[in-house]
């Protein structure tokens, strides 16, 4: 009875090993790659109401790009991971908001407002990777998740009142969070070891960013220390990679 036992054991063993063999030229490739387009930034960041101290004044269209990588250990199933970088501006429409805000809390003559840097993202995500192979084409899903970098734009201003100007300004600060990253992709293989690849992932990360303020003229107006708003983004990417394998 245990040889018998032993027997199909090993023979059923051997035919796994075979199958594997057989769809081996459909075995999801491991790959790296660089890619990069267009972010879409949403949430209360891109809202420019200067009474609402959720608003991030930031412009919604901004880029992306990034480095990944994956192995495969299966067919369909891998770890991969993706280093990446996020930028938006100040919208325009949010520093007239906060000079005409500014100037009526204030009780100036006038008021400017501009911005000094940019929102950016930089994220340092890995995760499962899941991939279907097609012949020449393969459709990636990741989930990925990690350490999310972030610093806000430096936002400058100018109160002016009885021709004397009065500059102070909300200073750039950065924090560290957690963020993730969910989306599929289509990569179709050019030849054996180059493919072009198209991705599309939502992003999200909820950092607690401490904001200093400095030489500021008065207690009153619009005045944050602190900005705790979940962030989130769609990412359009396009991109090439290198495929390792036959």
């Amino acid at each position: 009875m245990k040889k018998i036992i032993l027997y199909i054991v090993v023979s059923f063993i051997s035919y796994t090993a075979f199958a594997q063999d057989a769809t081996d030229v459909n075995k999801a490739k491991s790959f790296i790659g660089v890619s990069g387009g267009y972010s879409n930034l949403m949430g209360n960041i891109t809202k420019t109401s200067y009474s609402n101290p959720a608003s991030g004044f930031a412009n919604p269209n901004g880029y992306n790009a990034g480095l990944e990588g994956a192995y495969f250990f299966s067919k369909y199933i891998g770890i991969g991971g993706v280093f990446s970088f996020s930028s938006y501006n100040v919208s325009n429409k949010g520093l007239d908001s906060l000079a005409v805000g500014y100037q009526l809390d204030f009780d100036s003559d006038s008021a400017k407002a501009s911005a000094g840097t940019k929102y950016n993202f930089y994220n340092y995500f890995v995760g499962p990777y899941f991939s279907f192979p097609i012949k020449k084409f393969t459709i990636d899903v990741r989930v990925v998740g990690g350490i999310t970098h972030v610093s806000t734009a430096e936002l400058n201003f100018i109160d002016i009142d009885g021709g004397k100007p009065h500059p102070f300004t909300q200073s750039m600060s950065t924090a560290n969070g957690f963020g993730f990253q969910a989306g599929a992709g289509l990569r179709y293989a050019i030849t054996n070891h180059i493919a072009i690849k198209l991705n599309v992932d939502y992003y999200y990360t909820d950092p607690n960013i401490t904001i200093k303020n400095s030489n500021r003229i008065a207690n009153t107006g619009r005045l944050i220390t602190d900005y705790h708003q979940s962030i989130t983004a769609l990412h359009c990417n396009l991109g090439i990679a290198y495929q390792f394998g036959k």
